[in-house]
C-alpha cells in the first residue's frame, strides 16, 4: 500500500474531498497542501468543474498549478491560464442529448474550455434540480443564456462535457436509459445529475494524460474522491483513496479510506504520499 511506492503527485477531487460540505478548503488540508508541496510532491485538481467553476480557490491555493477539469475532458495550467488536452463531444451527438432532454423538467449545463453555460430561467430554479449548494457558486460563474439549445448549436464542436440535472434521481435513469445508444460516457454525479463525456474520456484518462505531461508515472500517483465519476481515476492511480463520504461503489473500488470531507479526510490523504 502506501510504504511500496515513492508517491509523486496527488490528484483530488473537488466537492465532497478537498472541499467540506460548506465548500471550503479546511485549515489542516491547506497545511499538508503547503507541506507536500515543500517536500517537492505534485497535487493537481480532478474535478468535475469547469475552470471558470474553479477559479475562486486559485489564489487561495497558489501550490497547485494544474487541473484535470471538465471530468477528463481537459487539462489546465493554471500559472499560465491555459487549457490543453481537450477531448470534445462530437456535434452529433451532443444534439442528440438536448434531443433526450427536450420538453422535459431537465437543466442541461454546457461546459466549454472557456465558460460555462445554463438556461436562465432554469438557474432561477437551481434548488428544483437538487443543486442549492452550488448557487453561490454558479452566481459567479455560470454563463446564462436565454436558450441553452441555442447555444449548444453555436458551439458545436467545442463542448467538453454536458451535465444533465434533474428533479430527481428516478428521472435521471430515464434519460440514461434514453441516451443508451449514444457512444458517450455517461455517469452519475451530484444528487440528480447525468455527466456526458465523449467515449474513452472520464477522470482516468485525464490522470493518466496530465501524468504523461508531467513525466511521472501514474503508478507513482494517488488518486483521492467520492463518487462514481472519481471511480476511473482511483482505479488508474497507483493508490486510490476513498473519502469517508464516498458512495459504496467507491468505498469498494479504494485501497485506502479516510476522514469524510469535514473531518479532514483530504489531510489524511495527502499525508499518505508522505508517511512511510
Amino acid at each position: 500500500m502506501q510504504g511500496e511506492k515513492d508517491y509523486q503527485l496527488i490528484a483530488l477531487d473537488m466537492d465532497g474531498t478537498l472541499l467540506n460540505s460548506r465548500k471550503q478548503v479546511s485549515e489542516e488540508t491547506l497545511r499538508e497542501i503547503r507541506k507536500a508541496v515543500s517536500l517537492g510532491k505534485t497535487i493537481v485538481y480532478a474535478t468535475g468543474r469547469a475552470v471558470c467553476e474553479m477559479e475562486e480557490y486559485f489564489d487561495q491555493l497558489p501550490e497547485i498549478r494544474y487541473a484535470v477539469f471538465a471530468s477528463g475532458a481537459g487539462l489546465y495550467d493554471v500559472q499560465e491560464r491555459r487549457a490543453f488536452g481537450l477531448q470534445t463531444i462530437p456535434a452529433e451527438l451532443a444534439m442528440r442529448v438536448m434531443d433526450a432532454v427536450k420538453d422535459r423538467d431537465i437543466m442541461p449545463q454546457i461546459v466549454l474550455a472557456d465558460c460555462d453555460a445554463v438556461q436562465r430561467d432554469q438557474m432561477d430554479r437551481l434548488e428544483d434540480y437538487q443543486m442549492k449548494p452550488y448557487r453561490p457558486m454558479y452566481e459567479r460563474a455560470m454563463t446564462r443564456v436565454e436558450d441553452i439549445r441555442a447555444f449548444a448549436e453555436a458551439h458545436q464542436g467545442e463542448i467538453l462535457k454536458m451535465n444533465v440535472y434533474h428533479t430527481n434521481p428516478e428521472d435521471r435513469l430515464r434519460t440514461k436509459e434514453r441516451l443508451a445508444d449514444l457512444q458517450l460516457e455517461k455517469v452519475f454525479s451530484e444528487v440528480t445529475s447525468l455527466e456526458c463525456s465523449a467515449k474513452g474520456v472520464d477522470k482516468g484518462t485525464g490522470l493518466a494524460a496530465l501524468c504523461r505531461y508531467l513525466g511521472i508515472d501514474p503508478e507513482r500517483s494517488i488518486a483521492v474522491g467520492d463518487a462514481p465519476n472519481d471511480l476511473p481515476m482511483i482505479r488508474t492511480a497507483g493508490l486510490g483513496v476513498a473519502m469517508g463520504n464516498a458512495k459504496p461503489e467507491v468505498l469498494e473500488a479504494a485501497d485506502v479510506v479516510v476522514s469524510d470531507n469535514d473531518h479532514d479526510g483530504c489531510a489524511e490523504a495527502i499525508r499518505l504520499m508522505y508517511q512511510i
